[in-house]
């Protein structure tokens, strides 16, 4: 996997540290030798990343292409999965740096699910955030899918909405 880093980055990426939808019966049957994995925003727009959310499926609000342009200006670390010219995937995470990051999102295009895509796209967010405990939330279109990639399932945490 060739692994590039785009010219622009999200600024607010340099607070890492510098050490920096399938069931689990669902197992890599290829892999994508042409996958290069960006990190920032650099050739993302809002349309294309609301087209991969629709398609992925990803519930977030895609009806908003403006508040989804601003969950990704405000993240600490992107990463964009390309085979040529071609968004593949994403993964946005927030991150202090420390302890803790949280794995926002992560979306492939269904063509490409289960050939690694989010897998390596987990691997690269885990080597950029090295030292820190990876959180995130599933859902039922993703279950399973994590605990194949050495997440473990906690009940340990509340949510509630900031209103």
């Amino acid at each position: 996997m060739k692994q590039q880093k785009s010219a622009k980055t999200n600024p607010k990426s340099n607070n890492l540290n510098p050490k920096s939808a399938m069931a689990p019966e669902m197992t890599q049957q290829t892999d994508i030798d042409d996958l290069v994995i960006r990190e920032g925003i650099d050739g993302l727009t809002p349309a294309r990343i609301v087209t991969l959310y629709r398609r992925a499926p990803l519930l977030r609000p895609v009806s908003d292409p403006e508040r989804v342009w601003s969950m990704f200006e405000s993240a600490s670390l992107v990463l964009t999965a390309w085979q040529g010219g071609r968004l593949v995937g994403i993964a946005r995470v927030l991150t202090d740096g420390v302890l803790f990051s949280y794995l926002c999102d992560l979306a492939v295009e269904p063509d490409v699910q289960r050939l690694g895509v989010g897998k390596r796209l987990i691997n690269a967010v885990l080597e950029r955030c090295k030292g820190t405990e990876l959180a995130l939330r599933d859902s039922d279109i993703s279950a399973g899918y994590y605990a194949h990639l050495g997440f473990k399932r906690v009940e340990n945490a509340w949510v509630r909405r900031a209103t």
